[in-house]
């Protein structure tokens, strides 16, 4: 069950559309096949077995998605960290009017145009209480072997919540993305609070570059 939490003083609850929130999802690993091998596989066991909490916040203009801190520990995690891996997690900023997407990362932002060609379909399914409208698009990633292949990313967004924003990098529907699968691993909406207050939220002031100078100089193991 989604938890939904309206926040508001003395405006109506339609005029809380176009303020702010926050969404927590959660990361689930897909299931491996069942064979011998990967029974008595146990990193295999504890990456099925591992959730991660994510959480995305968002005004009229910005939004921010990064790993939560919540149940943060200092041990280290296989499961989790395999999922990380897996699923593209990344700590990001996005720009609606830009239609950019800034990855933060230690000293530098790296910048580079979200430009998702949505395909919309009328196949619909609840979410919770939420109904929901399935889009899939296409995006090219480097294989182990080098070579660059595509594959297919499916959100499932809620019209009935008219934020072009969602998780990971995957935005620009016509609604909030509540449920996302990439490589049949699945994030999924858990909590979602709305509030007619303004989040500030502000993408951070320093060096700036774009991804293909940041995989040039990853690629020459250069130093920004």
């Amino acid at each position: 069950m989604i938890k939904k939490i309206f926040i508001i003083s003395l405006f109506s609850i339609n005029s809380i559309f176009s303020q702010s929130g926050q969404v927590f999802y959660e990361a689930i690993s897909k299931k491996f096949p069942e064979t011998n091998e990967n029974k008595a596989d146990a990193y295999i066991t504890e990456l099925e077995n591992s959730k991660i909490l994510l959480e995305l916040k968002f005004n009229k203009t910005t939004s921010y998605f990064a790993k939560t801190n919540l149940n943060k520990s200092d041990d280290y995690n296989f499961g989790e960290e395999a999922l990380s891996i897996l699923i593209g997690y990344e700590e990001l900023f996005y720009s609606l009017k830009e239609k950019s997407l800034y990855l933060n990362s230690d000293e530098i932002l790296v910048k580079k145009p979200s430009n998702h060609n949505w395909n919309i379909s009328s196949e619909s399914k609840k979410i919770d209480n939420y109904l929901c409208y399935k889009a899939t698009c296409t995006e090219s990633y480097t294989a182990r072997d080098g070579k660059t292949k595509e594959r297919v990313i499916t959100a499932w967004f809620c019209p009935e919540l008219p934020y072009s924003f969602g998780p990971l990098e995957f935005n620009g529907l016509p609604g909030l993305i509540l449920e996302l699968e990439k490589n049949g691993n699945k994030v999924v909406a858990k909590s979602i609070v709305l509030s007619n207050k303004e989040i500030e939220l502000k993408i951070p002031n320093k060096k700036t570059i774009t991804k293909e100078q940041y995989d040039k100089k990853i690629k020459e193991n250069a130093q920004f």
